[in-house]
């Protein structure tokens, strides 16, 4: 039954989608043949370009789940946050730094009008 084995396409911009049935989704070429072992040219190609050694549909279900996997989409959330949050400290540190830069010069200027004050 070839509408129940998984099998994998490539859409736009290299993504790779899991399907099962004999046609793959719209807008993209599939990368596994019916019976899902064997690669299409498509396929084979597909891993030619990413330096896979022996290219098999069992490499792609591996590469599919890394990019269906929720862990990526919390890396690239907490990406996200950390870029956010260096904006902000950034601004914080720069707002410090001018501070005591303001405060160090008030002591240099304090320090000089006592020193000429002494002589």
């Amino acid at each position: 039954m070839s509408s129940e084995t998984p099998r994998y396409a490539i859409g736009e911009f290299g993504t790779v989608y899991k399907y099962t049935g004999d046609n793959a989704p719209d807008g993209t070429k599939p990368l596994v043949e019916a019976d899902g072992t064997t690669l299409t040219d498509t396929g084979i190609q597909f891993c030619k370009a990413r330096g896979i050694a022996s290219p098999n549909a069992e490499v792609l279900r591996v590469l599919c789940d890394q990019f269906q996997s929720t862990a990526l989409t919390e890396a690239a959330v907490a990406h996200d946050r950390t870029l956010e949050l260096m904006n902000e400290r950034m601004e914080k540190t720069k707002s410090m730094s001018e501070r005591l830069r303001l405060d160090w010069e008030s002591q240099d200027k304090a320090y000089k009008a006592n020193a000429t004050a002494k002589k």
